[in-house]
């Protein structure tokens, strides 16, 4: 790659790394602040506040496979800012919200336009322009992720406390109107231009890699999908939780608050590592370790009332907690090729947001039931031991077409 055009990759990524801090870092890492806001200002019960953070990963889910499609066929620029147009409308409809069911539409239509304009798109575009360390370099795009629910957590948290939970959804919209959504439209590309032409689903006709089809008859596709599904049900299960869980254990809002951004920081910061350790070891061995880091957190969590062991969570989830949205899009690359990634992940991401979908209203659940959140945060321990072991079985088939991409396949 010459050096204006890797001038050009990392203004790119960037971009995307902006785009990434503001709309899922605002839009969606902000979710157990308005849960914890929601059951306060309405009394509903868990399962009702979490079915609203449900349809948020659902619409993100539903969305996603229809944004694969059209990222193999047309500039990811466009995609992507109508995503965020979206989720601009979603936000400030959901600032007006006065019922549970214009609030749930609201959320939704914010889950259409974060389908279409944040990890998958972003994940896209990273493993067309660097060829080399992708690993490497979607850690740091998508360090934008956790990084911004860092910022924006402590923003929404602040501006909830001050002015109610409706001033919370305006605010996450400002930033995405000022600047997410003209870096998008004006300096967002899907790859180099190097081929003879200008169409993005003529390019991708002669990318290495896997049809739709081919991909389906595959081990490889199916691991991937029960991974991915893994991680949405234990991350959504667990983190949109944290704040009412650490309120139960006498934890303040404001501690309770400061904690999610702080695991979300480190998550940020873990996620460049272990995306670097993927690029050294393959990205099924360290998503497998990644998906064991998290399993074993569990039990710390649940003796967090000790701060000790609150502080020893949080650094084993701040390494490992985030890994698989780096490591997820690596191993398709690994596995299944680049010709048609975008349809293929957006498949995998549906996947990935069914889980998310489920967890919150399944932990919620089985909160309401037993009156602790024991058994819940269990259960998604045990899930991540199942994805982990997805994970070591996700090899690519012995005829792949993704050893000219310049990475070794991983076999069994």
């Amino acid at each position: 790659m010459g050096t204006v055009e890797n001038r050009r990759a990392w203004t790119i990524a960037a971009s995307l790394f902006v785009a990434l801090f503001f709309l899922w870092g605002g839009g969606y890492n902000t979710g157990p602040i308005f849960l914890a806001a929601l059951l306060k200002a309405f009394n509903w019960s868990h399962a009702r506040v979490g079915s609203i953070i449900g349809g948020l990963s659902l619409a993100v889910g539903i969305s996603a496979p229809i944004a694969g499609w059209l990222l193999d066929r047309i500039e990811a620029r466009w995609v992507m800012g109508s995503g965020a147009i979206i989720a601009v409308l979603g936000l400030l409809g959901a600032s007006s919200s006065h019922t549970f069911g214009t609030l749930l539409a609201s959320v939704i239509l914010i889950g259409i336009g974060l389908g279409a304009a944040t990890w998958l798109a972003a994940s896209l575009v990273i493993v067309n322009w660097f060829p080399g360390r992708r690993g490497m370099a979607l850690g740091l795009v998508t360090f934008g992720m956790e990084s911004g629910g860092m910022a924006m957590t402590l923003i929404v948290g602040s501006t909830i406390a001050a002015h109610g939970w409706r001033a919370g959804y305006f605010a996450v919209a400002v930033p995405v109107v000022l600047l997410v959504i003209p870096l998008l439209l004006f300096v967002v590309r899907t790859r180099p231009a190097n081929t003879s032409s200008h169409s993005v689903a003529a390019q991708g006709e002669i990318l290495p890699g896997y049809e739709v089809r081919e991909a389906l008859r595959t081990r490889a596709f199916w691991m991937l999908a029960i991974a991915e599904m893994s991680f949405g049900l234990a991350a959504g299960g667990t983190f949109h939780h944290l704040v009412a869980f650490l309120e139960g254990l006498h934890y303040s809002l404001r501690a309770a608050t400061l904690v999610v951004s702080i695991v979300l920081g480190m998550a940020a910061v873990g996620k460049v590592v272990m995306g670097a350790l993927g690029d050294r070891i393959g990205g099924k061995n360290a998503l497998a370790i990644g998906f064991v880091m998290i399993a074993a957190s569990v039990p710390i969590l649940l003796n967090a009332a000790q701060p000790a062991m609150l502080i020893l969570w949080l650094i084993i989830v701040g390494i490992a907690g985030a890994s698989p949205v780096a490591l997820g899009p690596l191993l398709t690359v690994e596995t299944l090729g680049l010709k048609r990634f975008g349809t293929l992940f957006g498949w995998l991401g549906f996947a990935l947001t069914f889980g998310l979908f489920v967890g919150p209203q399944l932990v919620g659940w089985m909160t309401d039931v037993t009156g602790t959140y024991t058994a819940g945060y269990e259960l998604c321990g045990l899930i991540c031991v199942m994805g982990s072991a997805a994970s070591f079985l996700c090899v690519a088939p012995r005829h792949a077409a993704v050893p000219i991409l310049g990475i070794r396949p991983q076999t069994s």
